[in-house]
């Protein structure tokens, strides 16, 4: 249903008061998931945001760093929503970055804080390069040869500053498509696409209520950058791994915010720019309009949505939003929770 982008944010909103979230933080949130579904990543967008009970459920308190030696902190979200704490992980690399060269920063213990690309690009905007990433579980996807899900979804997300002000940020989980694309898919009563998902048998399915896991993209090669990620989220940010991992709660992130080696930012981005460039100008194969780079077409959905002024909701998003907004509970549903 065409709906007015305001609308769907004053609902948000509305839903957030009468869950006692301060305005500050729900502003954030609002912004979040409605920026995702702008840019036309739908399964981190409203459809997530149905699901916000599900993590107000756990009692919450304002993040801590538990340990810091040198450029390296901890921090202990202390059950907070995944995309308030996520920022502060943000800001406190940033931070460290800027006056060390580089900082890294390991986030457990907080509800999933959906994309990584936000936090990219709030590390970016400080005129630094960022590595982001998380072991997305619990186990979703099946290692190269396998049928069995034991690995999280594990998503990276690089940032680096653009030229222009606005960060340029690579974003994507390295398996083939997203957990939330089943929950999208159950919502919109259509199929999945036809080379990501595994039923009980190991076989290709595209019915979201036949799905057991979901396959690394890129072959072997998808599948050992998949558990490098969840290597690096188990080891360095102390989280459990694979099978161990029971809730969102035991997962972990790393925020990883570097200095440029240039002594003044602006003129050291202009080889980044011609690079850009050059890929943006060069010849498109046969059944291509032209050559992008990440971000490119997110950004132009965003304009066309905002330019419009309203998005097209599938009805049963919308209705639960609007009983969120006036008391009503949000979506339940099993491993359409992850």
């Amino acid at each position: 249903m065409l709906t007015q982008i305001e609308e769907i944010r004053d609902l948000m909103l509305q839903a957030m008061k009468g869950r006692q979230i301060p305005p500050e933080d729900a502003e954030l949130l609002a912004d979040d998931y409605l920026d995702a579904e702008l840019a036309g990543s739908h399964a981190h967008g409203l459809s997530k945001f149905l699901l916000i009970d599900y993590a107000l459920e756990a009692a919450r308190a304002e993040p801590v760093v538990v340990s810091q030696r040198g450029s390296i902190a901890h921090l202990d979200g202390r059950r907070q929503l995944g995309q308030l704490a996520a920022l502060k992980a943000a800001a406190l690399a940033g931070e460290i970055a800027v006056r060390e060269g580089v900082g890294l920063v390991t986030l457990v213990n907080c509800s999933r804080c959906s994309r990584l690309a936000p936090y990219a690009s709030a590390i970016a905007a400080k005129g630094l390069a960022a590595i982001v990433t998380n072991n997305a579980g619990p186990r979703a996807v099946a290692p190269y040869g396998s049928r069995e899900p034991i690995l999280g979804t594990n998503p990276i997300a690089f940032g680096f500053p653009g030229a222009e002000g606005q960060p340029l940020v690579i974003d994507f989980s390295t398996s083939k498509q997203v957990w939330g694309e089943i929950r999208q898919a159950t919502l919109e009563d259509r199929p999945l696409a036809p080379d990501a998902f595994l039923d009980a048998d190991g076989n290709i399915t595209t019915m979201p209520t036949e799905v057991e896991a979901v396959v690394a993209f890129g072959g072997h090669k998808g599948s050992a950058l998949c558990l490098a990620v969840e290597l690096l989220a188990g080891l360095v940010a102390g989280a459990q791994m694979g099978l161990a991992v029971r809730t969102e709660y035991d997962l972990g992130a790393l925020f990883l915010a570097f200095e440029l080696s240039g002594s003044v930012v602006a003129a050291s981005l202009v080889p980044m720019s011609r690079l850009l460039s050059d890929i943006r100008s060069a010849s498109p194969l046969p059944g291509h309009s032209a050559v992008t780079v990440p971000g490119d077409r997110s950004s132009e959905r965003r304009a066309t949505a905002l330019a419009a002024g309203y998005l097209d909701v599938p009805d049963e998003i919308l209705q639960t939003l609007r009983a969120m907004a006036a008391g009503g509970i949000g979506m339940r549903g099993g491993r359409l929770t992850t």
